[in-house]
């Protein structure tokens, strides 16, 4: 059996979008660790359903920028007459990614 110390029992982040984002919400950090000879500034939160339910809210905002900029890129290069492969060929975000554009045109 794995003892109780192997596991953290806080959450750490460097991002600091990330916490600016917690503060909005009302999370505030514990404590604030300096790390390394940059002084990278390490972030320390007690780990509450409340941070967890932030958190999915935070990176589920992140993965929908990063997919609306890959909407845009493909767009333009589309625009350009370039197309990588075709429709029935893709999988995964870019099989959605197109079925989104098609659906707008």
């Amino acid at each position: 059996m794995v003892p109780n110390k192997a596991f953290d029992s806080e959450y750490m982040t460097q991002w600091r979008r990330e916490v600016e984002f917690l503060a909005d919400k009302g999370i505030r950090y514990v404590y604030v660790k300096r790390v390394g000879e940059y002084n990278i500034s390490t972030f320390k939160y007690t780990k509450t359903p409340e941070l967890f339910l932030a958190l999915t809210e935070f990176y589920t905002q992140v993965r929908n920028e990063r997919t609306f900029k890959n909407i845009e890129t493909l767009t333009k290069q589309m625009e350009n007459g370039y197309i990588p492969v075709k429709k029935e060929d893709l999988t995964g975000p870019e099989k959605e990614l197109m079925e989104i554009l098609d659906d707008t045109e």
